[in-house]
């Protein structure tokens, strides 16, 4: 539905795409509102606050715990189980009851909607459509570089011999992997570093930090791999 609007307008590039999401009658402005709160009921705010949290990073439950001064537990176990709006991800090698969970929005629209255009409902209100757009720009490119690490997990798990992809993360949050991807099959394992921008991928630190989990990948061949926008 989202892309044919785009197609429609004529907006194939970046800065049309924008331009059309944000100008005063678009109807991407209000699509995300008028989508979940019938759904969610009463509770709708709290709800939105968590989707919030998860689409600019906040993607553990003892930030986003903190951050909304509650428990939120039952929250996101609905959020994934009854509304199929959130994933659990937990880093690869871990056990199935690991703690170390992180969550990701499923659907792009919304995590945009939750990233960009919900914070800023007061701008809206306001009618400075131009000053949410600045916004947008100012923070499009990280957001863009966690939508191509999505891109890239889906591809690979449909094009290549995968049995099984995830990131990786430890605990002290000091060696984090982008891709990890597992064929048992054949006992390789592609470790990958995503970047838009190919001459920020640095092959040598994802080296050290394939490093941190050199046990785990001692039954596997290691292929170092750095992907960016020129790989789409």
């Amino acid at each position: 539905k989202y892309i044919d609007l785009l197609m429609d307008a004529g907006a194939v590039t970046k800065d049309k795409m924008l331009n059309m999401v944000t100008r005063p009658d678009s109807p991407f402005l209000g699509e995300g509102k008028e989508l979940l709160v019938s759904e969610f009921g009463k509770e709708y705010g709290t709800y939105f606050s968590i989707l919030q949290l998860i689409a600019s990073g906040k993607t553990r439950q003892s930030e986003i715990d903190s951050i909304i001064n509650k428990n939120t537990g039952a929250y996101l176990v609905n959020l994934e189980k009854e509304f199929s709006l959130i994933t659990r991800n937990r880093p690869v090698f871990s056990k199935p009851g690991s703690r170390k969970t992180r969550w990701t929005l499923n659907d792009n629209y919304l995590s945009f909607w939750f990233r960009f255009i919900f914070p800023n409902q007061s701008l809206i209100e306001m009618g400075r459509h131009e000053l949410l757009r600045e916004y947008i720009d100012k923070k499009y490119e990280q957001y863009s570089g966690l939508i191509l690490e999505k891109y890239f997990r889906a591809k690979i798990a449909e094009e290549e011999k995968v049995t099984a992809i995830s990131s990786y993360w430890d605990n002290k949050g000091e060696n984090e992997i982008d891709l990890i991807v597992l064929n048992e099959l054949d006992k390789i394992a592609t470790v990958a570093e995503v970047k838009r921008n190919p001459k920020k991928i640095n092959i040598d630190l994802l080296h050290r930090k394939a490093g941190s989990i050199k046990k785990e990948l001692s039954k596997y061949k290691v292929e170092l791999k750095g992907l960016s926008m020129e790989d789409m």
